[in-house]
C-alpha cells in the first residue's frame, strides 16, 4: 500500500523501493497486483527519463533498466492473472503495446555501449511491443534497423536480413538500412542482389559517401577493375569526414596499389579524426609503399643515372619513409603488440640509418616475442 501511495503521489523512485522489497518477499511476489504496481512505476520512472533527456542531451539517465524491468513485470503480471488491475494504473493489456518507444531507446543505449548482447535482448521486446498491434507512433523502420544492426554486430547475418527487410517493409527511409543488407548478401555471394541495393540506395541519396565506397568495393568484387578504379575517383569529399568511410575507400586503393591516391584522401581524414590509430596505420602503409618505390627507383639510376635525379629521389625516399615511421608509431599508441608493424617500423628506422631508434623498437619486439 506504501508503494501504492507513493505512485499515487507521483513519487516514482521512492515507491520503487517499496516496491522492490515487496519483489523479494516470498508471499507478496506471488501476487499479480505486486507486479502491476512495480510495472507501472517503472514505466514512469522511464517516461520521467525520456522526458528530462529531451529537455537536457546531457542528462545520465537514472534509471537506466526501466523499461525492460517494466515490461517483463507487465508479462508476469499477466501470468499470474490475466485479468489483474489497478486504479489509475495502466492494465498490462494497454501498457504492453505502448512501451516500445521506451524499450527502443534502452536498447539503443545499450548498443552504443557496445553490449550487443544485452541490446538484443531489449530489442526483442521492443520489436514484441511494437507487433502486438498497429503502433500509435509508426518508427518508420528505425527499430527494425537498429536490431538488424545489432545481430550484424553479434555476425547473425541470417536475422540481420530478416530485420533489415523488415525495416524496409516498414516504411524505412534509411539508406544504413541498405548498407547493412549488403554486407549480408556480400558474405552470401550474391551478386545480383548487392548491385540491386545499391542502386536503390542512390536513388534515395545520390551522393551518400558509404553507397559510393560500396558501389566501388562491387566492382572490384566482380572483377570490373577499371570501373572500380573510376568510381573510387568520383568519391564525393565527404568520405574523409567520417572515419569508417576513409578507412574503407583507403582499403580499397591500397589493395590496387594506389598509394597516392590513398594518402591523399587519409591525410584528410587524419586531419578529423587525428586520433585514430587505424587512419594512422593505413598512412604508415601508403608512405612506406611510396617510399619504397621511390628507393627502388633511386637505386635502379644510381649507377647510370643522373646524380641529381637520384639524390631527389632518396630524399622523397626518405621523406616518405620517414613519415610512415611517424604514423606507426601514432598507430601503435595505446596498444604497442602488434608485431607486424613494430618490425616494419624497425625495417624503416634501419633503411632511414637511425639505429637507435631501431634498437628501442627491437627491445619491444624481444619482450613481446618472450612473454
Amino acid at each position: 500500500m506504501r508503494a501504492y501511495n507513493l505512485y499515487y503521489d507521483q513519487d516514482y523512485a521512492k515507491a520503487k523501493e517499496c516496491i522492490d522489497e515487496c519483489i523479494k518477499d516470498e508471499k507478496f511476489s506471488t501476487k499479480a497486483n505486486t507486479w502491476l504496481y512495480k510495472a507501472n512505476i517503472e514505466y514512469r520512472l522511464a517516461s520521467e527519463d525520456y522526458s528530462a533527456r529531451q529537455k537536457d542531451a546531457n542528462y545520465q539517465y537514472l534509471f537506466p533498466t526501466a523499461a525492460k524491468e517494466s515490461y517483463m513485470a507487465f508479462k508476469k503480471a499477466v501470468e499470474l492473472n490475466k485479468n489483474v488491475e489497478a486504479t489509475e494504473m495502466y492494465s498490462p493489456d494497454q501498457a504492453l503495446p505502448i512501451l516500445y518507444p521506451y524499450l527502443f531507446i534502452e536498447g539503443v543505449n545499450e548498443m552504443n555501449a557496445k553490449n550487443f548482447e544485452n541490446a538484443r535482448g531489449i530489442l526483442a521486446l521492443a520489436v514484441e511491443s511494437y507487433e502486438i498491434q498497429p503502433p500509435q507512433y509508426p518508427l518508420k523502420g528505425e527499430l527494425y534497423y537498429y536490431y538488424a544492426y545489432v545481430f550484424t554486430m553479434l555476425n547473425d547475418t541470417e536475422n540481420a536480413q530478416k530485420y533489415y527487410q523488415k525495416a524496409i517493409d516498414d516504411g524505412s527511409e534509411n539508406v544504413n538500412v541498405y548498407i547493412g543488407m549488403i554486407d549480408g548478401y556480400k558474405k552470401e555471394g550474391k551478386k545480383k542482389e548487392v548491385l540491386e541495393l545499391i542502386t536503390k540506395g542512390l536513388q534515395k541519396d545520390p551522393n551518400n559517401a558509404t553507397l559510393k565506397i560500396a558501389e566501388a568495393d562491387y566492382y572490384f568484387w566482380t572483377g570490373q577493375v577499371e570501373i572500380g578504379r573510376s568510381k573510387l575517383k568520383n568519391l564525393p569529399a565527404t568520405v574523409a569526414q567520417s572515419p569508417e568511410n576513409a578507412i574503407n575507400a583507403s582499403n580499397l586503393y591500397i589493395k590496387d596499389s594506389m598509394y597516392i591516391e590513398a594518402e591523399n584522401l587519409l591525410k584528410r581524414a587524419y586531419s578529423f579524426s587525428p586520433n585514430n590509430r587505424t587512419i594512422a596505420h593505413n598512412l604508415g602503409v601508403c608512405c612506406s609503399n611510396i617510399g619504397e618505390y621511390k628507393f627502388m627507383e633511386a637505386e635502379s639510376i644510381k649507377l647510370h643515372g643522373d646524380k641529381n635525379v637520384y639524390a631527389a629521389l632518396r630524399a622523397e625516399s626518405d621523406d616518405y619513409l620517414a613519415r610512415a615511421a611517424q604514423y606507426f608509431e601514432a598507430a601503435l599508441t595505446g596498444t604497442s603488440d602488434d608485431i607486424t608493424i613494430l618490425k616494419r617500423t624497425r625495417q624503416i628506422y634501419l633503411r632511414l640509418g637511425q639505429e637507435e631508434k631501431a634498437s628501442k623498437i627491437n627491445e619491444k619486439i624481444k619482450q613481446i616475442e618472450n612473454n
